[in-house]
């Protein structure tokens, strides 16, 4: 499956949700690094990279590297940061 052969309507708004969960990320990130927050972010961000692979396959990081080129901002690893506060 190629990218080009997808609803340009559909990409165009996978990249502007993956805009908004990223700079939500960074935001959040930059108040509390090791908060609940930034981790709910983290958390939202990894659901929709993960649909997008689920759906696109391998032409899911050229909608990653959209967002990355759009925001120039870095998408953070998935794994907790030690010392993260959970709340259960």
């Amino acid at each position: 499956m190629h990218l080009a052969l997808q609803n340009a309507e559909t990409i165009s708004r996978l990249v502007e949700q993956g805009e908004l969960l990223l700079k939500t990320f960074h935001s959040e990130s930059e108040k509390d690094p090791a908060g609940v927050e930034t981790e709910f972010a983290r958390g939202e961000l990894k659901g929709w990279r993960s649909t997008l692979h689920t759906l696109y396959r391998d032409c899911a990081e050229d909608i990653v590297n959209r967002v990355i080129t759009r925001t120039h901002l870095i998408i953070p690893n998935s794994e907790v940061p030690v010392g993260a506060s959970h709340a259960y």
